[in-house]
């Protein structure tokens, strides 16, 4: 179930050129799509779509992303980072191990899509699963 990111073709196709999946990087991202929801009213959600263009929160979404990069630059070299709670068959927490290195390269192939966008003028595409 990842997250689709990318464009709308001119035949009203995506073409798909990044995917966040329901892992810890995604999680450690999290906070701050939170942030760019409350500033903006779109959130980036593993289940919904979103759109971000200059006019509508590209520029917060990019701000954020910056920020998560700092953050993440910060971190271990491993650690853990909460998924979510099981509720069934038992209730218990729910954890993935993040690599450093690679939450970065996750953040920076994002921003990478997000500085497209701009540069471009286009729409930035989420197709949640």
């Amino acid at each position: 179930m990842p997250l689709d990111i990318g464009f709308l073709r001119q035949d009203g196709t995506h073409d798909c050129r990044f995917q966040l999946q329901n892992d810890g990087c995604y999680w450690f991202l999290h906070p701050w799509f939170v942030r760019v929801q409350e500033t903006t009213g779109r959130y980036v959600d593993l289940y919904g779509d979103a759109q971000f263009h200059e006019s509508n929160g590209l520029s917060a979404l990019a701000h954020a992303i910056s920020q998560a990069r700092t953050a993440a630059g910060t971190q271990p070299r491993e650690w853990r980072v909460h998924t979510g709670t099981q509720l069934k068959p038992v209730p218990q927490e729910l954890y993935d191990t993040v690599q450093r290195a690679e939450l970065l390269k996750t953040i920076e192939r994002f921003q990478a899509l997000v500085e497209e966008a701009k540069s471009r003028g286009a729409t930035l595409y989420f197709w949640g699963d």
